[in-house]
């Protein structure tokens, strides 16, 4: 490998008594600091095609799941083989700022003490609090092996779906108290953002249970009867995102059907006005057509007051209907 670039990796090994960590580590490197004793975890940040096929040589990783690893739009699957199983899925992030959905393509290989992590190489991932317990030998992550590491792992992502879900859920939640209060404005880009947000978490979520399912039954033999209740867990998990996701569209369409309800409301009230200023210009419309008219002899017109009088007799009658119509409500 001299006189190429090799690529930098991160190596996470521990058991019950100890914790140990390399940065910025080759591919070589980590490969012969492997410990028999230890779960072994690097977590690599490429999907470059000579930086998987470096990976490949040095673990021996079959030339299928390199190609789904390099795959940056693949749906969640699942594959075992001989001695390696293998779990794509979607890292899901949510920018508050440019309020959008950031995916990053994440691959998990694992063998009897070795997980691998292949992310899409953008900034941060969920994997911290988990980190943090393996350094602080908080919880049951360091006292069982490498399936209880895949297990948190995916379940960290999970746990990033949940907290997605539970952002839009607040931002339905808000809109419907603007548009209950008839302030529907410029909302339906705003709910149809929301939707396609729902649906990507749907796309990644469907096919990430059919994985957990067939993963399951193919990969009981890297997966310990002692660690499925916890896989169980992943399930019922991806079930209630399902049903959430269900919720959330019905609560979707009835926002956009107050909406509608808001801007007949609105209609109403401005066809209303209308009516009401149209009514209340017939009888001066009437009054000022009749002496508009080109009669010659009409009594009133060599009136000195008349004029004034006829001004009088619209202001009169239209203050009176206007009375009328607010003693009335019908404004």
């Amino acid at each position: 490998m001299q006189g190429t670039k090799t690529t930098l990796c991160n190596l996470i090994q521990y058991n019950s008594g100890q914790y140990l960590i390399d940065n910025d580590l080759d591919i070589g490197q980590a490969s012969e600091k492997l410990r028999p004793d230890c779960v072994n975890w690097i977590n690599l940040e490429t999907i470059k095609a000579d930086e998987i096929n470096e990976l490949a040589r040095y673990f021996n990783i079959h030339p299928l799941i390199v190609g789904d690893i390099t795959d940056a739009d693949l749906l969640p699957k699942f594959e075992v083989f001989e001695d390696m199983l293998f779990f794509s899925t979607k890292m899901l992030h949510y920018n508050s700022s440019e309020e959008e959905i950031i995916e990053e393509h994440l691959s998990i290989l694992m063998s009897h003490n070795l997980l691998i992590t292949v992310q899409e190489g953008l900034p941060g991932d969920v994997f911290d609090q988990l980190r943090g317990r393996l350094g602080a030998g908080k919880g049951l992550v360091r006292k069982y092996e490498t399936d209880f590491l895949f297990y948190n792992i995916l379940n960290s992502v999970l746990d990033n779906y949940l907290l997605i879900v539970e952002k839009l859920r607040l931002k339905s939640e808000q809109l419907e108290v603007k548009m209950l209060a008839n302030n529907s404005e410029n909302v339906v880009s705003t709910i149809v953002k929301i939707k396609r947000d729902i649906q990507t978490l749907r796309t990644y979520t469907l096919p990430m249970r059919e994985a957990l399912v067939k993963m399951k039954v193919d990969g009981s033999s890297f997966i310990k009867p002692s660690s499925i209740n916890y896989f169980q867990d992943l399930q019922d998990n991806l079930q209630y995102l399902i049903t959430s996701f269900e919720t959330s569209r019905e609560m979707l369409k009835d926002l956009l059907d107050i909406h509608r309800s808001n801007q007949n409301m609105e209609m109403n009230k401005i066809m209303k006005t209308l009516t009401i200023i149209s009514a209340i210009f017939i009888p001066l419309t009437f009054i000022a057509g009749v002496y508009g008219m080109n009669f010659r002899y009409m009594p009133e017109l060599d009136a000195n007051w008349g004029y004034f009088f006829v001004m009088v007799l619209m202001v009169l009658v239209a203050t009176i209907m206007t009375i009328y119509m607010r003693l009335k409500r019908w404004f």
